[in-house]
């Protein structure tokens, strides 16, 4: 087996958070792909809470909307030298989130072999 270094970008954020009118986390997501980022996975909690809301937009009424605004968090993977690619958008856009990066050990598995012939090959790397 064969294990490396890798580095995960977290940022836990809202529904309500917008880029650009936007969500944020498309935003994101979109820019993490502009940058050839490894990968990266959405995902919509079913609750939570932040020891203060953002204002009006936390204020939803569930009864009317039929939803609250639930929170939202973006990882993506791959490593720290490329994950500092997108810190810069983050710290102008994401100040209404928290963002986590944490280091990390990952299993190498023919799929991420075949994903990093297949990065070298489009980025020239």
């Amino acid at each position: 087996m064969e294990f490396r270094k890798a580095t995960f970008l977290k940022v836990y954020t809202g529904e309500d958070v917008l880029c650009d009118d936007k969500p944020l986390y498309k935003c994101i997501i979109e820019e993490a792909r502009r940058l050839g980022l490894a990968g990266g996975t959405v995902c919509k909690g079913i609750g939570g809470y932040a020891s203060t809301a953002r204002g009006m937009g936390r204020a939803i009424n569930t009864f009317i909307s039929g939803n609250g605004n639930l929170p939202i968090l973006v990882e993506i993977v791959d490593l720290r030298e490329n994950i500092e690619k997108i810190l810069p958008f983050l710290e102008k856009h994401a100040e209404h989130s928290l963002v986590v990066i944490e280091d990390s050990t990952v299993m190498v598995t023919d799929y991420i072999r075949k994903r990093e012939a297949e990065r070298r090959a489009k980025f020239g790397e």
